[in-house]
């Protein structure tokens, strides 16, 4: 698995991991068309999979630090390169990858578009596609700290010491800091 690019990829990971997904950064999906040849790839930036009742549930999750400017020109271009990054195209190269990876050959998988833009922005146009836009601190609110409590109730070992405070494991510093302020009330609005 490659490195995720930015800390909001990282914290993305971090919650995929925790709810039980198998989970790739940058994952290669294939080439740019390019009307004038060049090179590169398509790389989506965080997607994890897990088989649930004999369903292959992939979350295909893009991030986004642009915030669309308020000329309608700019906020189109924003919101058509965010389209293309959940094209059919992609969707397919995504799917053969994990019903391989899984040895799945059951039907047509949950797939989820996720779209978290960490600044904010509208996002009109989006909003009548079949992405979920979430911005950062929705995300943070509904699904990360359910996520955590989930685990923490659940979690797949018991402490040493009975009635001690469960904590994520250490390789999920984000997930731990998210936690820690929430628990000190540092979380305002969730």
């Amino acid at each position: 698995m490659p490195f995720p690019r930015t800390w909001v990829e990282e914290l993305i990971i971090e919650w995929l991991h925790l709810d039980g997904f198998l989970v790739e950064a940058n994952l290669p999906v294939g080439v740019p068309e390019h009307p004038k040849g060049g090179g590169g790839r398509l790389e989506v930036d965080v997607v994890g999979a897990r088989i649930n009742n004999n369903t292959l549930e992939i979350r295909h999750i893009e991030t986004s630090a642009e915030i669309p400017k308020t000329e309608e020109k700019i906020e189109e271009k924003i919101e058509e390169k965010i389209k293309k990054k959940f094209s059919d195209k992609i969707r397919k190269a995504v799917t053969s990858y994990f019903k391989q990876r899984f040895l799945f050959t059951g039907g047509e998988p949950d797939y989820q578009k996720i779209f978290i833009p960490t600044y904010g922005g509208s996002f009109r146009i989006l909003e009548h596609s079949n992405i979920i836009i979430k911005p950062l601190h929705e995300f943070i609110c509904q699904d990360i700290l359910p996520t955590i409590q989930k685990w923490k109730q659940n979690p797949p070992h018991q402490p040493r010491c009975p009635g001690k405070h469960i904590t994520l494991p250490e390789s999920h510093w984000l997930l731990q800091l998210i936690d820690c302020l929430n628990s000190r009330g540092l979380l305002k609005g969730c």
